[in-house]
């Protein structure tokens, strides 16, 4: 006889976890069928899927956060089904989410205590210790680097008891030399006797670390790869391939990228973006550096995170404003900032981006690019680009004019979704992506302001997204990106500055054989130089 709790206490000993049969639908999108794998203490589980795979939702059943259709989490061999994430807390079940879920006015230790009770410190302590992480318990969780701010949310979950941990893209928000580190840590929680589940889009990094993958498409689990030591049955081929089939796959494979155009290649340099001596004064914001972005080529910014990548794009985009004091005051900045020969100092950040046409992918999609209540066709309206080509009828707008551009886009990029009317936030973080890249690039923009274009999407759509950069610049764009990963940032980029402590340390060109430095860019990130 099947039995059916809500009241699992984690237990000391082995724990096994199961999603067993779950199965999930909104609306007419049916996100997981039949969804049924395990994980248990002592290993790391690896979950790999394109985006809408459905991989979200399946960890959102197994903590707590959805109720599934039909099926059952199983606990050490009990069926249960959660009716909150207190109780997969209270199960053993902790999750750290792709956005963090952090209070940032407080201190780390303050927050720790919210969640996890008084007198925590010396637990937290020596989970620290064990895990060789490094947090400041002291500092207000907004002022800790991102990489810090991800370690404390580890620690909250152990410091509740979690002994299985699930990790949502967890290294899309680390530079390139804090993922080693990472990667090891995973490995002492698995021999410290806890499990990890870790969803990445990142291959390499899950046949580093995971005994286990599991990898689903369109709802359902395709293959399940065992990478223990010795087997070699799991590659980043392999892995692909279960994940977008056998034919995409050889198509994908025979993609070659479009032959250079434009202006930058014969020479004719004419500037998108021109950056004159600008300085600012203000903290962690400072900056004192001169730009130019051609039109027709992509220049990337390499910089270990917070050496003023965002307060970069935010000056250009005229976010600090006239008037304010402190954070944004206008007498602590001088120089020129001209975008298509335009000086646009002085400007509404609206104004900028239309009169300059100017598309952006900001660094937080969520809080700065989309409007997560809203629908698509209200969500194009945001674009920086003036919108009267698709929805504009004289003074009104044309809603269903809207709606079939923003169809057309979802067709176009490849966006799964459960409707053209449902919210923004329905979408996938992938999805949510391919939208505001589809909203941004497809508006003939003449400067493109690109952060972590790819961050936290699948393999497809990262190449996708990276011909539509391709086909920006090459239409005459110029294109400034920022990347956390230097692979990708050396793959698009025609140059590649880098950023130290708001100032260029040094800019690198391409050699003969059309290849970059990377060692010699990592080392300039760090602020060393080769003896």
């Amino acid at each position: 006889m099947r039995r059916t709790t809500n009241k699992v206490t984690a237990a000391a000993g082995k724990l096994r976890i199961e999603a067993r049969g779950l199965t999930k639908s909104f609306g007419q999108l049916l996100a997981n069928d039949d969804v049924t794998f395990h994980v248990e203490t002592g290993e790391i589980l690896g979950l790999v899927g394109e985006n809408g795979a459905g991989k979200s939702t399946c960890m959102n059943m197994l903590f707590g956060h959805v109720a599934p259709d039909r099926g059952f989490v199983v606990v050490n061999g009990e069926e249960i089904r959660f009716r909150s994430p207190r109780e997969a807390i209270a199960a053993g079940i902790g999750m750290v989410h792709q956005h963090f879920l952090l209070a940032p006015a407080l201190s780390a230790l303050e927050h720790l205590e919210l969640v996890a009770g008084g007198g925590i410190r010396e637990r937290a302590m020596a989970h620290m210790k064990d895990l060789g992480f490094d947090v400041d318990l002291a500092a207000r969780v907004e002022e800790l680097p991102v990489g810090k701010q991800q370690q404390l949310e580890i620690l909250k979950v152990i410091c509740q008891g979690a002994r299985v941990i699930i990790l949502d893209e967890p290294t899309a928000v680390l530079t390139p030399v804090e993922v080693q580190p990472f990667l090891r840590c995973l490995e002492r929680l698995r021999d410290s006797g806890h499990a990890v589940i870790l969803i990445s889009h990142k291959l390499d990094e899950v046949l580093q670390v995971c005994g286990r993958v599991v990898v689903m498409r369109g709802g359902r689990v395709t293959g399940e790869f065992d990478n223990s030591p010795g087997r070699g049955a799991a590659s980043v081929d392999s892995l692909a391939a279960a994940m977008m089939g056998e034919d995409v796959l050889r198509k994908e494979a025979s993609r070659s990228r479009a032959a250079r155009t434009g202006d930058f290649m014969t020479g004719e340099f004419i500037p998108a973006l021109v950056i004159d001596d600008y300085r600012r004064v203000a903290g962690r914001d400072a900056l004192d550096l001169s730009l130019v972005v051609n039109r027709g080529e992509i220049v990337g910014i390499a910089g270990v995170e917070g050496n003023g990548q965002d307060a970069l794009f935010r000056a250009i985009l005229g976010l600090f404003p006239a008037g304010a004091t402190g954070f944004g005051a206008r007498h602590k900045e001088s120089g020129r900032i001209a975008i298509s020969g335009r000086d646009v100092r002085g400007l509404r950040p609206r104004d900028i981006r239309r009169a300059a046409r100017v598309a952006l992918l900001p660094f937080d999609r969520r809080d700065e690019g989309l409007l997560l209540d809203e629908g698509p066709a209200t969500n194009l309206l945001l674009s920086g680009v003036d919108p009267r080509s698709t929805g504009w009828t004289g003074w009104l707008l044309d809603w269903e004019k809207l709606r079939r551009h923003a169809r057309d886009l979802f067709v176009k990029y490849g966006v799964s979704s459960s409707g053209i009317d449902a919210a923004v936030r329905l979408l996938s973080g992938g999805n949510q992506q391919k939208f505001l890249v589809a909203r941004e690039l497809e508006q003939n923009p003449d400067l493109v302001l690109a952060a972590h274009p790819t961050r936290g999407v699948d393999l497809r759509a990262a190449r996708n997204i990276h011909d539509a950069l391709f086909a920006a610049r090459d239409r005459g764009a110029g294109v400034l990106l920022v990347s956390s990963d230097l692979d990708e940032l050396c793959r698009l980029s025609d140059r590649v500055v880098v950023m130290l402590r708001g100032r260029i340390a040094r800019e690198f060109t391409p050699a003969t054989d059309g290849g970059f430095d990377i060692a010699g860019i990592g080392l300039a990130m760090t602020g060393g130089v080769r003896s």
